[in-house]
């Protein structure tokens, strides 16, 4: 190795090479190599293999197995591996690492490199490579690698993985059999990176590419399911209407009648305006986030003003624009009173009662321990929508014998109410989905309309619609986890409705620990004041 350019490397000075001062880096090699003249055949092989390996797949770590595997070979040497720079946590992880007996292969997941430490952090600061012929004296070793893994490093390389636009992390060989790395062995390495270091690249845009394509994948899925949810739910019932209407207009005329004197044409234009709702949910749902929420959001901010300028044009509509008007005010009020409010412990006690009277014809545990005191500022009918519906959804999506807990806490960051059920779960797959609006989790073949609070009830999936376009307009947070039942992983699989009978359970607790969805509503302390003691 030139010796001068193995001192300059170190930040020493020639003179100064053979006696290192103290506080100086350890004289261990770190070369920035000059190309050799000739290379060993089978380490030339080593690169036409690797470049063979970018050429045949896609899939980063079957290469970097290969090209792992081939360099243990050619180098002759116990280990190696590839770490990159973790951009979010600001340090290094292992993505591939070989040794021969596992060792480090074994405690890779736990294993994490602070940036500023350790060889392969030296290399990816300098962008110059690390040829170490001592490693127990050389104090740039990151000892905590050695200490996870029982992994004794005796000498090494390490060389760096960048592109022309950053530094990706570090390529390592560890633990030379039977003698020391040479140069040679440094020039293949850095040869290497280059290949390997442009694969990180492909393949990072690659994987961006695949995720697009799923986001495409699942929205197309859900138009489909929506589509086809909404023909169940509307084409068939408004065509039934729509043939009875035909008959009764037919009728009124058989009898000598004018049936101009029947609302006919107004009914037959809503009936139309009804089917135009399947055609319309096509595009709301090419748009990706909540966008609909955003158009039924600004459509009530608009809509009282509306029906007052209609009733000064049709005074004769007055009574009927009034009781519009003051339904979506129940509905959909645009903005609460500073004072207006609701105790949490009225609210609870009137969702016990409601929930308990409609689930009469069911077998349900359903707890509601005393809820911690507060006052909630919002209308008591939107916070009495938001917990029916999520109790509701829960009492639906739980079989008979199952259990849900309702609860209400404060907490340093305001109040929580959580309503977890031991039902059975929502599958991955269709969790992006819930709150999109006419989305059922079941199939559309296997969809039924049932009884409201019924098991596996059905409905139009406007609940949690209508409550996420609530928490944005007023100011809370919703959010959810669940796990499927692992009895019925996917959405065509069907549980018997009542856990004495399903098959997978040999008592009621099975069940408990097998499934289950916990929706929880955050109220910002802005929205949360102390209720005064009863």
């Amino acid at each position: 190795m030139d010796k001068a350019l193995e001192q300059k490397n170190q930040g020493l000075e020639p003179d100064r090479a053979a006696r290192p001062a103290e506080g100086q880096e350890s004289p261990a090699a770190s070369a920035h190599l000059q190309p050799r003249a000739s290379i060993d055949p089978a380490k030339m092989t080593l690169l036409l293999n690797a470049a063979k390996a970018l050429a045949s797949t896609t899939d980063l770590d079957q290469l970097l197995n290969v090209i792992g595997s081939e360099v243990r070979t050619v180098l002759e040497c116990e280990g190696t591996g590839v770490v990159l720079y973790d951009e979010e946590r600001d340090d290094f992880y292992w993505r591939s690492v070989q040794d021969r007996e596992s060792l480090l292969a074994s405690a890779r997941e736990e294993i994490r490199i602070p940036k500023d430490q350790g060889v392969g952090g030296w290399v990816f600061r300098t962008g110059h490579p690390a040829l170490i012929h001592d490693a127990a004296g050389d104090p740039r070793i990151y000892r905590k690698v050695e200490d996870k893994s029982g992994f004794l490093t005796r000498n090494m390389i390490c060389v760096p993985l960048k592109t022309m636009e950053k530094a990706l992390g570090v390529l390592y060989a560890l633990n030379k059999i039977g003698g020391s790395f040479t140069e040679e062995d440094v020039e293949i390495l850095m040869a290497l990176s280059t290949n390997i270091a442009l694969a990180l690249e492909t393949a990072a845009q690659y994987e961006k590419l695949v995720a697009s394509y799923n986001e495409l994948e699942r929205l197309n899925r859900v138009k489909n399911r929506i589509l086809n949810h909404l023909s169940h739910e509307l084409k068939t019932p408004l065509a039934i209407i729509e043939a009875s209407l035909h008959n009764t207009e037919r009728r009124i005329r058989a009898e000598g009648l004018d049936s101009s004197r029947f609302p006919f044409e107004r009914i037959f234009r809503n009936l139309e305006r009804l089917k135009s709702i399947e055609r319309q949910v096509g595009y709301i749902v090419e748009r990706k986030g909540f966008r609909e929420r955003e158009l039924v959001a600004r459509f009530l901010d608009h809509l009282k003003d509306l029906i007052e300028i209609e009733k000064e044009d049709e005074p004769w509509l007055a009574d009927a624009l009034d009781a519009i008007r003051r339904k979506i005010e129940e509905l959909f009020p645009s903005e609460f009173e500073e004072e207006a409010g609701v105790s949490a412990r009225a609210a609870f006690q009137a969702a016990e009662f409601r929930v308990r009277r409609m689930t009469q014809g069911r077998t349900l545990t359903i707890e509601f321990p005393p809820p911690d005191p507060a006052i909630i500022k919002l209308q008591p009918q939107i916070m009495m929508s938001v917990m029916d519906g999520l109790i509701r959804n829960s009492v639906e999506n739980t079989p008979d014998h199952g259990k849900i807990v309702v609860k209400g806490k404060r907490d340093p960051n305001g109040y929580r109410i959580s309503i977890r059920d031991y039902g059975v779960g929502i599958p991955e797959s269709e969790q992006p989905n819930i709150f999109e609006g006419f989305y059922p989790v079941q199939e559309p073949d296997l969809y039924t309309s049932g009884r409201r609070y019924g098991f596996n009830a059905g409905g139009t999936g406007t609940d949690l619609l209508k409550i996420k376009i609530f928490s944005e307009r007023f100011g809370f947070n919703i959010r959810f986890e669940s796990h499927r039942c692992s009895c019925i992983p996917t959405t065509r699989d069907l549980c018997p409705g009542d856990i004495t009978k399903c098959p997978c359970c040999q008592r009621i607790e099975d069940c408990y620990e097998n499934g289950g969805t916990e929706f929880v509503v955050e109220f910002p302390p802005e929205l949360v004041l102390p209720e005064e003691p009863q």
